[in-house]
């Protein structure tokens, strides 16, 4: 397998996973939220440094909406579309 060298800077992924029972990130609005921060970085011109991604569970689901930045490996956990400002904060000092 070849390596290839990313061009990203960083990577931001939103898990959206649902589940039968409704105790998961896509029953708090993680859908909501990716699409929020997509069309934010977008808007940005981060499109070429970074990448925000929806992701599978991420084991946390019980603790509400849960992210992952890569390569740092922070996460956001208990997030709601009320920290959306935060979260573009957060990505932007990531990224300029």
């Amino acid at each position: 397998m070849n390596e290839v060298p990313s061009k990203l800077e960083f990577h931001f992924l939103i898990c959206t996973n649902a589940r039968e029972n409704g105790k998961d990130c896509a029953a708090k609005g993680a859908n909501l939220m990716l699409e929020e921060l997509k069309a934010w970085a977008k808007t940005q011109g981060f499109s070429k440094k970074m990448r925000i991604n929806k992701s599978g569970c991420l084991g946390r689901c019980e603790e509400g909406v849960v992210a992952v930045a890569y390569p740092s490996s922070e996460w956001i956990i208990n997030a709601s579309t009320n920290d959306l400002e935060e979260m573009k904060k957060f990505i932007a000092k990531r990224v300029s």
